[in-house]
């Protein structure tokens, strides 16, 4: 069996002993993997990733919590790599002996059993899915802020046996029961109270705690039966933005092809030095891909308490060297130190103006570190926020203004990059260069897959465009089209729909992302618009309201944004939820002592909002029609997985629309009215 090396020369550090490579298999089908260089063990799955470090590494910390009393957080404690693997494997063996997922040879998954999560990220949570490799059990993970209604319909498109979960979401997999008749039994992560036990038995389900199968498993122990390259990971369902969600069937071999392609860069290599704050939502890839890389690496992942709110605290206990992030947290902490700096007067803001100056002239030079003023400013401002240690920040998900980047790259002094990609493409796509410090694009393709562009002539979009005009402004460019993808790390299909698989992946094998991309002269892609999330307004002229709302972001006053034209008119509005720091030092700035709810209903706040918006788009050259002409302001933030926003953050139009409509017709009435009365 012929192994391929793909590794760049000189590229490695010789103590981190990994190399991509390409192995046939069979003489049929390749497969992408990694090779141990110390070893010269090949790693294709999931499974051979986290057992191959186990043995390198037993006694390093693996999984780290931390423990609360009286609402009060202490320090991490942690778990061993071999700590974590006696654990999974009598989990995988209690799945087993208590015929908890069984095999499902017939199913197009063709696995030998499949577990639904429904969890919070959490030790048990990586525990249970390392235990479920152990014997190539699937895993079908849901996000915890969904309700009995969005669990049910994961539970019966996947014909769902046994669900794991937390204790604080029991009570919503018992009320699921009524509405899926597969569903026999549930692991609760937790001791089982009796009084649990009970309403689980009244309503035809079998309740365990995750110790008892351990126990079992401990009792029973089994030997491993490991997945294959080519076997189906994980379920990954997409967020459901439009209609009901997809599941996305991930095998083995697409994640380890995107880990593999960042081999020949070493900033991205994981060692068994780094830590990483796991936070990100564990049913969506991005966040496994970078467990995936923590493990193969040895490093040590510590969780979250579980509220988005003290995630800040947690940075400052973990002081983590790895920071992957999403654009809405990033954005927090540039507000919450910005703010803070702003507060500041005499030689501390005098300084900070003079190293951030200098900082940024730097950078236009391609370098984001400075001797003096990395020790004598930026150093205190890290140390702050818990990222005093941090080496590597990876944002994605959505796209991050150029001001945000460059203020994070100034400020943390270590190399902070962009990537893109899609749960159906593994989390991989494309990722900007270390030394590439010009914010605005996303990089270059990875090494793991092909990209092209293709023309979308209904949107005024060509392969042979040389011009991207935005306005009044013109760029150059080397073609512009939908980002479609080719490559080991694209999906296999989504689950039970075959038509929706089709129109996703063509005869060629090309994944159509829906994504509308440019290519900028020296090669990198840039963003520009989406396929779907377009609509036209009374005067013919089409809007991309996702363009718009990521521009209003920008705006200091707005947190979260909706976009919203209606097709019969000829005006833009707007749901905006304001920032409340910046909404308050507006309104103490004003002499106005009033709370955020009042000030949202205040005439003079709502026109500042307005204007903020308006000095955007003069800003950026946006058409006449693509200025926002009325704003309402909402003053509870969107929450991941609640009305609005989907657990990964991404706006579901629809439901927003459903949710804000008579503030939108309220806004689209009074304007009809002030221009009758102009008349």
């Amino acid at each position: 069996m012929p192994v391929y090396s793909l590794e760049v020369p000189g590229t490695e550090k010789p103590e981190q002993g990994w190399g991509p490579i390409h192995r046939a298999s069979d003489g049929q089908e390749q497969t992408t993997g990694v090779v141990d260089k110390t070893t010269g063990e090949i790693v294709t799955t999931s499974y051979e990733n986290f057992q191959l470090t186990r043995r390198k590494f037993p006694s390093r910390p693996c999984l780290g919590y931390r423990p609360s009393s009286d609402g009060s957080a202490g320090p991490y404690i942690w778990r061993s790599y071999d700590e974590v693997g006696v654990r999974a494997d009598h989990f995988g063996a209690g799945l087993i002996h208590l015929d908890l997922c069984p095999p499902r040879p017939d199913d197009e998954v063709r696995s030998r059993g499949m577990l639904g999560f429904y969890s919070k990220n959490c030790l048990d949570w990586v525990v249970a899915e390392q235990g479920c490799f152990t014997q190539a059990i699937v895993t079908v993970p849901m996000y915890d802020t969904l309700g009995a209604e969005s669990v049910a319909y994961v539970i019966n498109q996947c014909c769902l046996k046994t669900l794991l979960c937390s204790a604080d979401v029991a009570e919503n997999v018992i009320a699921c029961k009524a509405l899926c008749p597969t569903l026999e039994a549930f692991v609760v992560m937790a001791p089982v109270s009796s009084e649990l036990r009970n309403q689980a038995e009244a309503a035809g389900l079998h309740a365990l705690s995750m110790e008892e199968v351990e126990r079992e498993g401990a009792n029973n122990e089994l030997r491993h039966n490991p997945p294959h390259a080519h076997d189906i990971l994980t379920f990954c369902y997409t967020s459901g933005t439009t209609g009901d969600p997809k599941g996305v069937l991930l095998t083995h071999e697409n994640l380890v092809s995107v880990s593999a392609a960042v081999r020949g860069r070493p900033n991205l290599v994981m060692t068994e030095h780094d830590v990483h704050l796991s936070y990100l939502p564990l049913p969506h890839i991005f966040e496994r891909l970078i467990q995936f890389t923590c493990f193969r690496g040895g490093a040590a992942i510590g969780f979250y308490q579980g509220e988005t709110l003290k995630i800040l605290e947690d940075l400052q206990a973990l002081r983590p060297t790895i920071f992957p992030s999403v654009p809405r947290l990033l954005n927090r902490i540039h507000d919450r130190l910005l703010a803070g700096i702003q507060e500041t007067q005499g030689l501390k803001k005098a300084l900070f103006d003079r190293a951030f100056a200098a900082k940024k002239a730097g950078l236009r030079q391609g370098s984001n570190r400075h001797a003096l003023w990395d020790r004598l400013v930026f150093s205190k401002i890290s140390e702050r926020v818990g990222l005093d240690r941090v080496r590597l920040i990876i944002t994605g998900s959505a796209p991050i203004a150029d001001h945000v980047m460059d203020f994070l790259r100034i400020v943390f002094s270590c190399t902070v990059i962009e990537g893109y990609g899609l749960s159906e493409t593994a989390a991989g796509g494309t990722l900007v260069y270390e030394s590439d410090l010009i914010a605005g694009t996303v990089g270059a393709p990875a090494a793991c897959n092909e990209l092209r562009l293709q023309d979308v002539p209904e949107m005024g979009y060509t392969r042979a465009d040389q011009v991207h005009k935005l306005g009044s402004s013109h760029t150059p460019c080397h073609g512009r089209g939908e980002i479609c993808f080719r490559g080991p790390n694209v999906f296999k299909g989504y689950y039970k729909m075959p038509d929706q698989t089709a129109e996703a992946i063509d005869s060629e094998g090309w994944f159509h992302s829906g994504d509308i991309g440019m290519w900028t002269p020296d090669g990198r892609l840039k963003i520009i618009d989406r396929k779907k999330n377009i609509f036209k307004l009374a005067q013919g002229e089409y809007v991309a309201p996702e363009k718009l709302e990521n521009l209003n972001a920008q705006s200091p006053l707005v947190m979260q944004n909706f976009v919203y034209g209606d097709s019969l008119k000829t005006e833009l509005v707007a749901i905006v939820v304001p920032d409340q720091e910046q909404a308050m030092a507006w309104a103490k700035q004003k002499g106005l002592q009033k709370s955020l709810p009042d000030l949202c209903r205040d005439e003079s706040f709502q026109k500042a909002v307005l204007g903020a918006l308006e000095q955007l788009a003069r800003k950026a050259k946006l058409a006449g029609f693509e200025v926002v002409k009325a704003v309402w302001l909402e003053p509870v933030p969107w929450e991941p997985g609640g009305e609005v926003l989907t657990p990964t953050f991404k706006l579901q139009r629809n439901k927003a629309k459903e949710k804000y409509q008579a503030q939108i017709d309220d806004m689209y009435s009074h304007m009809e009215a002030t221009t009758a009365s102009k008349l």
